[in-house]
């Protein structure tokens, strides 16, 4: 028999603490209203974590905008932010018009191309032709640079690597070794994972090592990506979780409207106050989860 495999199960508490450095860069998976890591995201808000750089998937919502709403954050990588057909991200464009972040443009094909040549190590990628015709090349002249094609002596737009400190990824299933399967969509979430020097996954269920085994071929992130395991059951709310339940429209509408009439309350109610994210899921109320559930 070989060596026992190492078991990386943690509170959300002590992974945060654990991994998260102040002034890191720090990717976040999910898209939209699907998927978002939110009982670690609350928790670095606990802990006050100062975060440096956030990378977000090419479409974020509250995962970015609560972080910047408690203001923790120093800069932003993203191509959108915002809740869909429910407006526009407050925190977000407060922070901009009032200049108390930094917007990283990049549109989607710049958080694909490079997250993609961080997951590679490549020092730069060259872009697909076309791309230098948009405007983010000339409003983001840190993150793109131009070059000449070693083989066509053409002009080439290069983008730098996006290559964050640590991730929070969610996935539905994992073992306690960090195997992780989506029942979902991945977005880009398995690119975000294999370019981050530290991965923290966020799970609904902790499966078995029978089970893996026996669904090796729906493992997309494995074991030797992974740093910590977080077991959060409806760790996504107000988000989804694919599979497992919907998004919480009445919460995210409650959200917005804090934002725009005291948004230190909503802190306190489901943020600060609660001290775990059980206390949070309590603080929401069991008749609300169950409502969400979808029928698997």
């Amino acid at each position: 028999m070989g060596p026992e495999r190492a078991k990386k199960l943690m509170s959300a508490g002590d992974a945060v603490e654990r991994f998260v450095r102040p002034g890191c860069m720090l990717g976040i998976g999910g898209m939209h209203m699907h998927n978002n890591p939110m009982a670690l995201i609350r928790e670095v808000v606990r802990q006050a974590k100062r975060i440096g750089t956030l990378v977000t998937s090419p479409s974020a919502n509250i995962n970015a905008d609560l972080l910047i709403g408690a203001g923790l954050v120093d800069e932003i990588y993203c191509s959108y932010v915002g809740f869909e057909h429910l407006g526009l991200a407050p925190n977000f464009r407060a922070a901009v018009e009032q200049k108390k972040i930094r917007v990283r443009e990049g549109d989607e094909a710049a958080v694909v191309y490079g997250l993609r040549a961080g997951m590679s190590s490549l020092p730069f990628i060259p872009l697909p032709r076309g791309l230098e015709l948009a405007q983010t090349s000339k409003v983001n002249t840190l993150d793109f640079k131009t070059t000449t094609d070693p083989f066509t002596g053409d002009s080439v737009l290069c983008l730098r690597p996006i290559k964050p400190d640590v991730s929070f990824i969610h996935c539905q299933k994992a073992d306690a070794h960090g195997n992780g399967i989506f029942e979902g969509s991945k977005f880009t979430d398995v690119d975000m994972a294999k370019a981050s020097d530290k991965v923290i996954l966020q799970v609904e269920e902790i499966v078995s090592d029978d089970y893996i085994e026996k669904n090796a071929s729906k493992v997309a992130i494995p074991a030797m990506l992974v740093d910590a395991v977080v077991h959060a059951p409806f760790g996504c709310h107000p988000t989804s979780s694919h599979s497992y339940y919907t998004y919480d429209e009445p919460h995210l509408l409650e959200y917005l409207k804090a934002c725009k009439e005291g948004f230190d309350a909503y802190l306190q109610k489901y943020v600060r106050g609660p001290r775990s994210h059980e206390e949070y899921l309590k603080v929401v109320g069991e008749h609300t989860l169950a409502n969400l559930k979808e029928g698997r």
